[in-house]
């Protein structure tokens, strides 16, 4: 084999790596539901990974509280949830973005888009 059969080889190794890492952390990410509720349990809502809501569940008390309070505290309960998703999803991350190889990656495409 040649010296540039080789590098392929070893280039088509890298890949696949990043491949099979890149599955594994959208699975963590994909599996992220942080349900939160308010906190006399008026609401209920779940997020994903991204901050998505993806359920809101309401108790009858919750109709009871008025426009006002109600929407502050949907907002409110829907913020935490979201930062704990955020959180979770960071921690999934770190294996990934930790890693020297990424870092110096995501410098280089920094560089060619600015």
């Amino acid at each position: 084999m040649s010296y540039l059969d080789d590098w392929n080889a070893e280039q088509r190794d890298i890949a696949a790596q990043w491949r099979q890492r890149h599955r594994s952390l959208q699975l963590a990410l994909d599996g992220i539901r942080v349900r939160g509720s308010s906190p006399n349990g008026e609401l209920g809502v779940v997020v994903d990974a991204r901050g998505a809501v993806t359920d809101i569940r309401l108790s009858p008390q919750a109709l009871r509280l008025g426009d006002d309070r109600w929407g502050r505290l949907m907002l409110q309960t829907i913020q935490r949830a979201q930062a704990d998703a955020a959180r979770q999803a960071e921690v999934a991350a770190k294996p990934f973005t930790d890693d020297p190889a990424f870092r110096e990656s995501i410098a280089v495409l920094r560089d060619l888009v600015e």
